[in-house]
């Protein structure tokens, strides 16, 4: 049986988490477009020399704080929805959750608004980091679920996830009553999941 574990992340060190958290404050305070690398540089307490070595660009550097804010709350959230009952409880509430959560939290929601949607573009999806993220959190449970019959076993996971992670950053940048999102996940993302009866 293939192993369904979710990848091992390694720690950041000390140095690259005191940049990440100085640079999660500064996107607090100053907003992602105005926050340049000196500022980031002089919140860590670090040269830019130091920042410019660890972190090549802006770009890189808003990766990877979205990768660990992201991170924080995937093993959570998946034993959170693992606990559900059925399929259709499973997809309908991690969608909800995950654009929940992705909508409270500042920088994501910042990062998918009017204003960013070059920048978001750039991060969330031509780099796959979108993808990626929600490949870490849905894999298990939909390999899960594939193994026991619950979804076609000829969907490619890898696609499924992209697709998605489409999803929920949509309903994040367009959040309407959480309601309506679970009946349209249910109406319309659950069938296309279920294998034929």
């Amino acid at each position: 049986m293939p192993d369904r574990s979710p990848p091992v992340t390694t720690r950041p060190s000390a140095a690259v988490e005191r940049i990440l958290d100085a640079a999660d404050a500064c996107f607090a305070h100053y907003g992602i477009a105005k926050t340049t690398m000196e500022d980031v540089a002089s919140a860590a307490e670090i040269s830019r020399a130091t920042l410019y070595r660890t972190f090549s660009d802006r770009e890189s550097l808003l990766t990877a704080l979205v990768r660990r804010r992201a991170r924080m709350n995937i093993e959570r959230s998946r034993a959170r929805i693992m606990a559900l009952g059925s399929l259709t409880e499973r997809v309908v509430e991690g969608i909800t959750l995950n654009v929940r959560v992705g909508h409270r939290d500042p920088l994501m929601h910042a990062l998918v608004s009017p204003e960013q949607m070059a920048l978001a573009n750039t991060l969330l999806s031509s780099t796959g980091l979108a993808t990626e993220l929600t490949h870490e959190f849905w894999e298990p449970v939909l390999a899960s679920a594939r193994d026991t019959g619950e979804i076609r076993a000829d969907l490619d996971l890898a696609g499924l996830c992209e697709w998605i992670s489409r999803l929920e950053i949509m309903f994040i940048v367009q959040l309407e009553d959480t309601d309506r999102i679970r009946r349209l996940v249910a109406d319309f993302v659950v069938p296309a999941l279920t294998a034929a009866r």
